[in-house]
């Protein structure tokens, strides 16, 4: 019979990436996963994991990313479900319901007030058995900047794309990098966490749910990566903090470097703030050669509306892409309705969602 039940984190890391390589069919490193859930700054001291057991043996494990959530003027912690998976062996046994039943009694237990996720395509329906509601789907803005790679790798016909990408490369990309006057906003960047960002949380909406972006939590989700480097930019009006953002460029599994907008925080969403942080993200970007820079905007419509139509980005909500692209979706599930009084969690309209709540940017 398998047991469901808490292990210690730190003592499993090699039965737990194993695992994972198995499951998922792709690789995974021990210091990535070590990073991940020990190194947290949310994490305790003695960090522990529900784990599916077959004797000594790991089958099944139900790791989640710990948060910190400002919810209005309240920070709550959170749990995003990540990494959720079975041992092909034992699938089909009724353990990820078992886990998922486990888990969400354990965050209970230990003070988590609410957990989220973006669940796949093969897990979702499991998700939903276990209370999880949809709150909105994650619709990226993307705009393409190396036609010709991203056509020889969608075309897989190299003289093909590149005559195309040729074309699109000197006729469409050159309309589609305006520049903006800034104006009297001072933009920089920078490659690692600067104290000036202490001010971070003067920027956010009061009123919404937010990703709790104190020193500790941002110098560890990017300055402490080990595989990704992100860099920050702040802009700045008189000197006073008035938006942030973080980018990266990170390779996909279908050969394409895409440079990320991975986060940003705009004081009153400003559009001119805005406008500044995305033409000083886009200049960098270009530098690095990514072949598409993309950009979560679903949860602010007007800074959606700046994206597409002041800079010709294009949403994959639209036709064609809405025909291909699987955009996926973001859930929630309250577990303390008190700790959230005030606040329905399952309407869009109050998250303030970028790249920087998922576990893979």
């Amino acid at each position: 019979m398998v047991e469901i039940r808490v292990v210690m984190h730190g003592d499993e890391i090699g039965q737990l990436v194993k695992l994972f390589r198995v499951s998922f069919k792709r690789e995974m490193s021990e210091k990535l996963w070590e990073w991940k859930y020990i190194n947290n700054p949310i994490v305790s001291s003695s960090p522990e994991v529900i784990a599916a057991c077959d004797g000594g043996r790991i089958v099944g494990a139900r790791p989640f990313l710990l948060t910190e959530i400002w919810v209005k003027n309240k920070r709550i912690l959170a749990a995003q479900h990540s990494d959720t998976m079975v041992h092909p062996e034992f699938r089909n046994q009724g353990l990820f319901n078992r886990m998922g039943e486990f888990s969400l009694q354990h965050l209970k237990e230990h003070n988590y007030a609410l957990s989220y996720g973006f669940p796949g395509p093969m897990s979702r329906a499991g998700f939903r058995k276990q209370g999880y509601r949809m709150v909105v789907p994650t619709e990226m803005m993307f705009l393409p900047i190396n036609y010709q790679r991203i056509f020889s790798k969608k075309l897989k016909r190299d003289r093909l794309g590149r005559g195309l990408g040729y074309f699109c490369d000197n006729v469409i990309i050159k309309k589609k990098l305006p520049v903006l006057k800034a104006g009297n906003i001072e933009v920089e960047i920078f490659d690692s966490y600067v104290q000036e960002l202490e001010a971070i949380d003067s920027l956010r909406k009061t009123t919404a749910i937010e990703y709790v972006r104190r020193e500790k939590n941002l110098r560890w989700r990017f300055d402490q990566h080990p595989e990704h480097k992100y860099r920050y930019i702040t802009a700045k009006i008189e000197g006073t903090l008035c938006g942030y953002a973080v980018i990266s460029v990170q390779e996909q599994g279908n050969g394409l470097n895409y440079g990320m907008i991975i986060d940003y925080l705009v004081k009153n969403e400003d559009p001119w703030c805005f406008g500044a942080l995305i033409e000083k993200a886009m200049v960098e970007l270009a530098k690095t050669g990514c072949d598409l820079i993309v950009v979560w905007a679903f949860s602010e419509p007007r800074l959606k509306e700046e994206l597409q139509k002041r800079f010709g980005f294009s949403s994959t909500f639209s036709f064609p892409y809405n025909r291909i692209i699987d955009s996926g979706y973001f859930e929630a599930l309250s577990l303390n309705d008190q700790a959230i009084r005030g606040m329905n969690i399952y309407d869009k309209s109050n998250w303030r969602i970028t790249h920087i709540y998922p576990d893979y940017a």
